[in-house]
């Protein structure tokens, strides 16, 4: 049974949509291919803690903000 948070990858996309980014802009500022970026996305992966940690300052969000769902009005 898996661990991942099912929100997980749909954040990580939700963020990177709002700042305008695409996969390859992404990857480039965390130090990642495009490929990795989307295979997190689509759950085929789980970033290493230390590109998590790069993925929140890239998307200038916490950590906490990409492993959690969004809150609800």
């Amino acid at each position: 049974m898996s661990n991942r948070l099912p929100v997980f990858p749909n954040r990580i996309r939700e963020h990177r949509l709002a700042k305008k980014l695409s996969q390859a802009e992404l990857g480039q500022m965390v130090g990642v291919s495009d490929v990795a970026i989307g295979y997190w996305e689509v759950e085929k992966r789980d970033p290493r803690l230390s590109n998590l940690r790069a993925l929140a300052r890239a998307l200038k969000v916490t950590t906490a903000d990409l492993l959690s769902a969004p809150d609800n009005p």
